[in-house]
């Protein structure tokens, strides 16, 4: 849910339509060690061509011609990520 790249999930389980009203996303496993079900796929971000960095919000930088690459905005409390998704949920 909107969490910095650094905080992301290092792998998870691609190809179930299982969706997570809380998180607002696909079901993914609990952790890292747990194996995908029959049908599904891992997909370990530290292999060539996989990325977890999407479109983040982190750091304190305002002038957005000096964020890293994937960082779109500054970093969001815990507060303002919950809130941010309760809005995009009534969409």
């Amino acid at each position: 849910m909107l969490v910095p790249q650094a905080e992301r999930p290092r792998s998870f389980c691609v190809g179930s339509r299982a969706f997570d009203p809380v998180k607002v996303g696909l079901v993914t496993k609990a952790k890292a060690v747990e194996s995908c079900a029959a049908g599904l796929t891992n997909f370990d971000v530290s292999l060539l061509g996989n990325s977890n960095r999407g479109h983040s919000f982190e750091g304190k930088e305002t002038d957005l011609t000096k964020l890293p690459p994937g960082v779109i905005g500054p970093e969001l409390t815990e507060a303002e990520r919950r809130a941010l998704v309760e809005y995009l949920k009534t969409l």
